[in-house]
């Protein structure tokens, strides 16, 4: 069935309407408990929307890595992907610097997932009603309303992944060129939106060969190489930008991620990591132990992101679904599936400290409105009494809207005791000496992403001996170094089991555990 001709179609428009007004005004509702646009990543795709806004490019003024040490704490975007940075900028463009405008489009995007949900449940062969159950279940699963309150990829790359996975199979199954240019299109974006939506590409290349196989026909190469044209064609401002600006196509921890034994290497000082420094490290006992956790954590992220009722429904869905329907319909999922061993494949088992560090569960998200159908398959099959099926789906939907109330002001009140506490780093160490009299207070901490969000200077503390983490605050001009640091070489002498001469207690913040160390060069300063 396709989805550009649904049945009924005036009241599918009216449902979908009402649905994704409900999801819209839940999110407006919930903007009365944000104040900042989410910790860490967020936080800096706003900060680069900043500096947009002020004309600067894609550029900010502090340090969080160093795969490639910047020359100066003002440099290049060097890591992240522009998209999400540039959406969050146009409406603070257009209606001043701020959070909530911010949010404006991540909100807009968030509240047009339930479309998304409801297309890809009438691609499965869902009933309208069950349909509608899944467009509105997408629209409030607690993940998805609290990243439409984040100036974060995970909305914007969902919309973007999912349709050019629907593009794409309504292509492939009826051999439509067009669409599938528009999903190469859809998938450029989302590799601007998002590293791994790279993985986009072989992903064709597979479902184009399983197409070719179940279809009993010769593969469709046309609409293989013109969703890659596409797609490369969006993506090559970006890729030309980055061997101009930086040398190289892409970010240069891609070349050493895969050999990290920690997930502190992430702030590793301009080493190399390779499979000799990997197995320097770990045993084969360590490294096959640490992709098998990640692997069960991935399994157990897989089940608990869709909250408390649509895993057994999507999980009964998609049995009933492969028990019952001919290979032919299984066409429907197979680029979601192929996606989904990629994204298991990349993070658990290649990259497991970016698996650690939350990438699988944004990928994973990404896909959910495509699996969720599946919950609506199962309410079609499962032989239920319609009243009793109709209960049981408002039952379903009011659980996942006041947990997503709840998840969201949970999630709001640790943002803002931690954005509180930061402020009053802030506080305190403008009212310290200008060490080293460059005109700058600059820190060396764990959230270079928060102080910018106060407009205060920071450089990442580097996951290396004392002597380095030295050498690296001389480079950036360094006044004082924000303790608890969370870094072997640094932690005794927080907790008082050391006293290094080189790093002396400049202040202690009040009402928090942070202080402010001077360090060697800037001792004689603050005497």
């Amino acid at each position: 069935m396709g989805f550009f001709s649904p049945s009924h179609q005036s009241q599918t428009r009216r449902w979908l309407l009402v649905i994704v007004l409900i999801a819209l005004a839940l999110r407006v509702g919930l903007l009365v408990f944000i104040q900042h646009p989410g910790v860490a990543d967020p936080n800096h795709y706003f900060n680069v929307a900043r500096r947009l806004v002020e004309g600067e490019g894609f550029t900010f003024d502090y340090v969080w890595m160093y795969s490639d040490p910047p020359e100066s704490i003002v440099h290049p975007e060097d890591h992240w992907m522009p998209l999400t940075s540039a959406v969050a900028a146009v409406p603070m463009a257009l209606f001043g610097v701020g959070v909530h405008t911010a949010l404006i489009p991540f909100i807009l995007l968030g509240s047009l997932l339930p479309v998304i949900g409801y297309l890809a449940a009438r691609q499965l062969g869902v009933s309208f009603t069950s349909s509608l159950f899944t467009a509105a279940a997408v629209g409030l699963l607690p993940e998805f309303v609290l990243n439409s309150l984040r100036t974060d990829t995970t909305v914007p790359n969902a919309v973007l992944v999912c349709g050019s996975v629907l593009l794409l199979t309504e292509g492939f199954s009826r051999r439509r060129l067009w669409m599938l240019v528009a999903s190469g299109v859809l998938a450029g974006l989302s590799y601007l939106t998002r590293n791994d939506g790279l993985l986009l590409v072989p992903m064709v290349a597979v479902v184009l060969v399983i197409y070719a196989f179940v279809q009993k026909k010769t593969l469709y190469w046309a609409g293989g190489v013109a969703f890659i044209a596409a797609a490369a064609i969006v993506v090559a401002p970006w890729i030309m930008r980055n061997i101009q600006v930086l040398g190289i196509p892409t970010t240069a921890e891609a070349r050493h991620m895969f050999f990290f034994t920690s997930v502190l290497d992430h702030y590793a000082y301009d080493r190399d990591f390779t499979l000799e420094t990997m197995l320097a490290n770990q045993s084969a006992a360590e490294i096959i132990g640490k992709r098998a956790f990640e692997l069960a954590a991935a399994a157990k992220l897989a089940y608990t992101t869709l909250d408390v009722f649509l895993p057994v429904a999507v999980v009964g869905g998609g049995l009933l679904f492969f028990r019952r329907e001919k290979r032919e319909r299984w066409l429907v999922l197979a680029p979601a599936l192929v996606l989904l061993i990629g994204f298991v494949i990349a993070y658990p088992i290649l990259i497991p400290y970016k698996s650690q560090a939350g990438s699988f569960k944004k990928a994973y998200l990404t896909l959910i409105p495509l699996i969720v159908p599946l919950a609506g398959y199962a309410f079609d099959h499962a032989g239920m009494n319609r009243g009793i099926r109709n209960g049981a789906m408002l039952l379903a939907l009011v659980f996942l809207a006041a947990n997503a109330v709840e998840l969201v002001r949970a999630d709001a009140r640790w943002t803002v005791a931690h954005m509180t506490n930061i402020e009053r780093v802030v506080e305190v160490a403008r009212s310290l000496p200008d060490t080293n009299e460059d005109g700058a207070i600059i820190l060396m901490a764990q959230d270079p992403f928060m102080l910018k969000f106060f407009d205060m200077r920071s450089v990442m503390i580097p996951h290396e001996d004392r002597e380095t983490v030295l050498m690296v605050a001389e480079k950036y001009g360094v006044d004082y170094l924000l303790m608890p640091p969370d870094r072997p070489a640094l932690d005794p002498i927080y907790v008082g089991d050391e006293n290094d001469p080189r790093f002396r207690l400049a202040a202690r913040v009040p009402g928090t555990d942070f202080a402010l160390y001077a360090l060697e060069s800037d001792i004689r300063a603050i005497r």
